[in-house]
Order: structure tokens, then C-alpha cells, then sequence
């Protein structure tokens, strides 16, 4: 399967290899890490090597969980670093995950453009919802009523969602979006568990906010080696962790951050409406579809936040929409 690979991809996965093999003996060799640190990282450089790599990506297009499970690999090599300080281990491996990445996008072919912030995801609070008329008012394309209460418009989310029609030439990106979700269940799943919030909700936040790199922060995409330098800034704070950060402590810091962890209703209207939160209400408030959930979809035509608190009206976001890509989970029976 190797020899299907670009010259390119299989120059990047030279380099990860090299790079890979050379950071993991460092860590194994280096006394100041604990034992167990060293033996893991010991074990996995005996595992990795170019042509392994190259066997994972070849088989990508059509079993992305051979990637993925060197990418949870060191995810959890990471975690291990974090929970049995000493040495420098996370900041050695977390440019390996970044080339995991690169490579990973390189495989995918989903766009990389990282959404940025609609604008302040501070909401009223959460309004429980007994009852969704079935025959909710679905709003024209491209618009959003302007409330910010999960009560008054958890109808309108499912109408949208239940109306939404993926168009036909992000079809295949959507798939592979949901797919590259699905193959990191593993690493999201146990800390959903431990926090009560669906893996398929961690998992859309992280391809909208990271494209699925373990090397960056949850939050908003950041390198995990420094706190967060976009919004929010400064996470997580000396009280929880200094950097360089496993991504599972970032995670979790995001996730608390806005109280999803202490949520009980995961239902479909509830997660749209926390994915669309998690990004901010900047385009409800001008009553917008928004592209962090519905791009790639006939619900979304234009208008798009270029950068943190920068909107233009007829700009077009290039990256699946977190809704879009439930849609094709859920019709991939893939949750």
C-alpha cells in the first residue's frame, strides 16, 4: 500500500520516523525520567519505524485507524509524561505529534483552516428542555433566530439538523472528517467517561478547533508547549498544570471551563447547541447560520469570522462544520 503515497507524504513520513525513533530513545536513555516513562517510550521506538508508518498511512484511505492508533500511542505516552513528572518528555514528543499531524492532514485531504472565535461564549444559563415541538420553525438558509437559550431554540437546531443537506462536493471531505473522528475514539473515549460528556462531542471540537492534532490545545488550536495565546487566553492556569501540556490535561481544562463536565442533558439539541456555544454566539447575534456547525451544508452560504472578532459578510468558511460532520457519523453508524 506504501507505493500509493505522494512522493511528498512519503517524504514527511521519513521524517516523522527519524524524528520519532531519535526523540523516544532520548526519553528511554535520559535518567531524569521515571522508569515507567522510559520503558513506554523504549517500547513504542521498537514499534515505530518508516516502514510501519508508511504500512499505516497506505492503509488510511481506507482504515485510518491504523494511523490513528500511533497517533493514541503517543497521545498516551504524553498522558504518561504527565501523570510521572521528571525530565522533559512531554515537551520532547509533542513535535512528534505535530508531524503526526501534518502527516495525518497530508492523508485526510480535510482542510486545516481553524475556525476562530464567533465571539464571547459566555450564555445564559442552560434552560432544561422537556419538551421540542416536532414541527419547530426551520429558518430560511443562512439564518438563525438571535436567542441564545437552549429552551427557546432547541426545536430550531433539530429542524436545521433534520433539513440539512450536505453538499455533494463536501460529500467525501464530511466522510473523511467523521471517519478521522471515529478513529480517535480510544483516546477520547475514557476521558468522556470520567467526565460525563459524549467522545463524539470532544471529538467534533477537536477537528473544528485542531483538525484532530494531538499537539495542540482543545481549547482554540494553540501549541500545547505554551498556555493558550488566542482566545481564551492563558489556559489552563498554574493551578491546574504548567507547559508544556499532555492533551488530555488541556482537554480536560477546556472542558470544565465552560461546565460541560457538570451537564446531564447530551441530547441532540443540547450538543449542537454546546458545539455552536463552544465557538461563540457571534453569528446567532446577527442572526447567522453558523459555519461551526452547518458549513459544507445548504443551511450555511456565507459570512465568516477571519480571526477573532474580525467578521466579513461574504467570506466563505472551508472547513466541515461540526454538524455536517455528526450527520455523517450518525449515517456511517459510526455512533
Amino acid at each position: 500500500m506504501a507505493n500509493e503515497l505522494t512522493p511528498e507524504v512519503q517524504a514527511k513520513i521519513e521524517a516523522l520516523s527519524k524524528l520519532g525513533i531519535v526523540q523516544l530513545l532520548a526519553i528511554n536513555q535520559d535518567f531524569r525520567h521515571p522508569e515507567v516513562v522510559q520503558q513506554a517510550a523504549g517500547d513504542l521506538a521498537q514499534k515505530l519505524s518508516q516502514a510501519s508508518l508508511q504500512a499505516a498511512a497506505g492503509m488510511f484511505a481506507n482504515n485510518s485507524a491504523a494511523f490513528a492508533g500511533l497517533v493514541t500511542d503517543f497521545v498516551n505516552l504524553t498522558t504518561l509524561a504527565r501523570q510521572h513528572p521528571g525530565g522533559d518528555a512531554v515537551a520532547t514528543l509533542i513535535p512528534v505529534l505535530r508531524q503526526l499531524g501534518d502527516v495525518q492532514t497530508s492523508l485526510s485531504g480535510v482542510s486545516d483552516e481553524i475556525a476562530p472565535s464567533a465571539g464571547s461564549s459566555e450564555a445564559e444559563p442552560e434552560s432544561p428542555v422537556a419538551h421540542v415541538a416536532a414541527a419547530a420553525h426551520l429558518p430560511a438558509r443562512n439564518t438563525a433566530s438571535t436567542s441564545t437559550r437552549l429552551s427557546e431554540i432547541a426545536g430550531e437546531y433539530l429542524a436545521m439538523f433534520d433539513a440539512a443537506v450536505i453538499a455533494p462536493e463536501h460529500v467525501a471531505e464530511a466522510t473523511k472528517r467523521a471517519q478521522t473522528i471515529a478513529s480517535f475514539r480510544s483516546t477520547y473515549e475514557p476521558l468522556g467517561k470520567t467526565m460525563n460528556i459524549p467522545w463524539f462531542f470532544i471529538g467534533l471540537v477537536h477537528a473544528l478547533e485542531s483538525n484532530s492534532n494531538f499537539s495542540t490545545h482543545l481549547h482554540n488550536g494553540d501549541s500545547l508547549m505554551h498556555r493558550t495565546t488566542h482566545v481564551p487566553a492563558g489556559r489552563p492556569k498554574a493551578e491546574v498544570a504548567d507547559p508544556p501540556f499532555a492533551w488530555v490535561t488541556s482537554a480536560r481544562d477546556a472542558l470544565t471551563m465552560l461546565g460541560f463536565n457538570t451537564q446531564a442533558d447530551w441530547s441532540r439539541a443540547a450538543i449542537l447547541y454546546r458545539l455552536e456555544r463552544y465557538n461563540g454566539f457571534g453569528y446567532r447575534l446577527r442572526g447567522l447560520a453558523s459555519p461551526y456547525l452547518w458549513s459544507f451544508s445548504d443551511r450555511y452560504v456565507c459570512g465568516k469570522f477571519v480571526k477573532d472578532g474580525v467578521f466579513v459578510e461574504d467570506a466563505v468558511s472551508k472547513q466541515c462544520g461540526a454538524a455536517v460532520a455528526l450527520k455523517r457519523l450518525i449515517d456511517l453508524n459510526l455512533i
